[in-house]
């Protein structure tokens, strides 16, 4: 089997599945089922920090609390930097709650690249050993519903098998022990209704980058990639330029500069854009909220979604998950959500790219050279 074909967990039927992008939706959904928890929550995630989002997850936590359930809450230390005491203690009130990697001078001087680089970025709500929630939102009022212009978002909501090892994958860091070994060679590739975990710990375990690579590698039809921070390696270029010289039909959903969190990222990124549209890669920016959902849709019937950017902190630093699902109804959806996302967004041409100004050719070269940092 090859290398990009493998993860820690094997393919398992899919079991009930849908995908929110709505932010309404996606917050309704997700508070309803920590509320109704009866055994326990499992809560993990990179950004929690004060305001409307973190002051509703907490109601519904009291109320998980109220039926009996137990609650672990794993935040990020540089994630959720800004929380303050007061949430914290109200927090840790209900809830067991581990901080991972806190900021701290020790660790910057004694261990930068143990404790002070490395970061959980995944997002994952395990609820009752029966529901599981993976994606990019964060508990900030950024994604909250009532925002004016709530950060464009995917996010899945799964039952089944893969909540299994959802479950394995919490717990291996909530332990300490993230390293997991990849399932035997023998395994067979991934077959119609079938999902699994892709967590990524890069350069040890990349099992997200490996698994995309492949993907691309093998598609036929279309090759659709949304993502917030696009700092692609060499290898990941060239497959895009290479599947659209085939004639496959590849778009990149990336963010424009409304709202955007980083935005020496975003001029750093630009620096491959030349490329890949002479080579007939699509690039289309998102024009009416910050694009944040992280998903790549295969022809009609492969999709991965999860917490994991196209950047280095993601490839060498962060803990990531994703799940990689063999699902038509779901990548329907995907699909119809990409197109209403490419509507509201600025397509580029190779020919409008080598007009744009020469302030934008100035700042894309100079945060490129920086671009190892991203």
């Amino acid at each position: 089997m090859p290398r990009s074909h493998r993860s820690p967990f094997p393919y398992v039927p899919l079991g009930p599945t849908e995908l929110h992008m709505n932010a309404v939706e996606t917050w309704d959904r997700l508070l309803t089922d920590i509320a109704n928890a009866r055994e326990e929550v499992l809560f993990e995630t990179y950004i929690l920090v004060d305001g409307a989002a973190a002051d509703a997850l907490l109601t519904a936590f009291r109320q998980a609390k109220a039926n009996g359930a137990s609650i672990r809450l794993m935040i990020d230390g540089a994630g959720s930097h800004e929380l303050s005491s007061e949430l914290r203690e109200q927090l840790e009130a209900i809830a067991e709650v581990q901080i991972y990697h806190p900021l701290r001078w020790k660790t910057l001087f004694f261990q930068f690249r143990s404790h002070f680089m490395q970061r959980t970025h995944r997002r994952l709500v395990i609820v009752d050993r029966m529901v599981l929630w993976t994606g990019g939102l964060s508990v900030e009022d950024l994604w909250w519903k009532e925002a004016s212009a709530p950060f464009l978002e995917a996010m899945v909501r799964c039952c089944g098998s893969v909540v299994a090892q959802a479950r394995v994958a919490f717990e291996s860091l909530w332990v300490g022990t993230p390293e997991m070994e990849l399932t035997p060679k023998g395994q067979r590739g991934i077959q119609a209704d079938q999902i699994r975990i892709l967590p990524q710990r890069a350069p040890q375990l990349s099992c997200f980058r490996y698994s995309l690579l492949h993907r691309i590698g093998g598609a036929h039809q279309r090759i659709w990639i949304s993502t917030a921070y696009f700092i692609p390696p060499r290898r990941l270029r060239r497959a895009l330029t290479h599947s659209a010289n085939r004639g496959l039909d590849v778009r990149l959903l990336l963010p424009g500069a409304k709202m955007h969190d980083h935005p020496a990222v975003r001029f750093a990124s630009r620096r491959y854009y030349a490329h890949l549209l002479r080579h007939g890669v699509k690039i289309y920016e998102y024009q009416t909220s910050f694009q944040h959902s992280k998903a790549c849709l295969i022809d009609d019937h492969l999709c991965i979604i999860g917490s994991p950017n196209i950047d280095r902190w993601s490839n060498f630093w962060n803990h990531e998950v994703a799940v990689e699902m063999h699902a038509t109804e779901i990548n329907q959806s995907l699909a119809g959500n990409f197109e209403k996302a490419f509507a509201e967004s600025l397509c580029y041409s190779h020919t409008a790219w080598k007009l744009r100004p020469l302030w934008s050719r100035f700042l894309e070269y100079f945060f490129g050279i920086f671009d190892k940092a991203f």
